[in-house]
This record gives C-alpha cells, structure tokens and sequence, in this order.
C-alpha cells in the first residue's frame, strides 16, 4: 500500500483512487447497502482518511451517498452508466493538471524560458482532449473493460 498524505489539494492520483472506489461500490457491492470507507480503502490500497475525503468530494458532487453511523457507509447515488469519468475528475477539484510535471521543467534558464508558452499550449491542448475523453467514458465502462460486465 503506498501512502498518500491526505493533506492539501487533489492531486491527480486521487482521481485513479476516485475511479476505483466507484468501481468498488458498483461492481462489488458489500452485503449491506452501504461500504465502509475502511473497506474500500483496503480493496484499492491506501489510507481510509484518504478515502472518507475522496468520498466527501464525491459525495459534494452528488455522485455517491455518505451516511454516518453504525449502520453508515457510502453507496452510489446514480446509475454507474450515468457517471462519467469527467464529472469524478471535475468533482475532485485537482489544482495541477495531469500533465504538470512538463511544465515544471520551464521555470528556469533560456531555453525553458522560450519553450514555455509552447509548453503551455500544449498542456492546454493535452487537458482538453484529456476531459474529451473522459466525457465519452462512464464507470460502467470501466466496469465492463476491466470484468466484462455490465454494471
């Protein structure tokens, strides 16, 4: 299990954590209605405090239930078919786009100076044809991609 502060903003990384959570509680839903978040964070490998705030964002954007309590949990709130891969990575938040770590390359001396409006365009450009994507792709497909079933 890699551990991932669950401190600051999102990063990209809580977006895969996001996906499989979703897949989690579509595709394996726990005998009771409602999955812990201890639970789904064993099943995708990192910290439950990661999780219950990946989850409260989620929750914020109306794509899962959070309920308190003994008897609480987290369920989806739509259709896995309904969600898609841009409305997760929209309700997260993420400050640094994807493809950050080029631009972090421009900051200094002549040449990163010169290539970096270049750069910036082309993160631009990556970023949009990235949410292009992910508009086209909902979890019930990732759930039929990965097990070859409908959700």
């Amino acid at each position: 299990m890699k551990n991932e502060k669950c401190g600051g903003a999102a990063t990209p990384r809580w977006f895969g954590y996001a996906l499989q959570s979703l897949v989690y509680l579509s595709h394996h839903a726990c005998n009771q209605s409602r999955c812990p978040s201890g639970e789904i964070a064993l099943k995708i490998c990192t910290e439950a405090t990661l999780t219950r705030r990946i989850l409260a964002l989620l929750a914020k954007a109306d794509i899962v239930e959070a309920r308190e309590g003994r008897d609480g949990g987290y369920a989806l709130r739509k259709s896995p078919d309904t969600i898609t891969l841009a409305e997760v990575y929209r309700a997260l938040h993420i400050v640094d786009p994807l493809f950050s770590g080029m631009m972090d390359t421009a900051n200094d001396g002549a040449i990163g100076t010169e290539v970096k409006p270049v750069f910036m365009e082309v993160v631009r450009e990556s970023e949009k044809r990235l949410m292009d994507v992910l508009e086209r792709r909902t979890i019930a497909d990732l759930i039929r991609d990965v097990y070859g079933l409908h959700a």
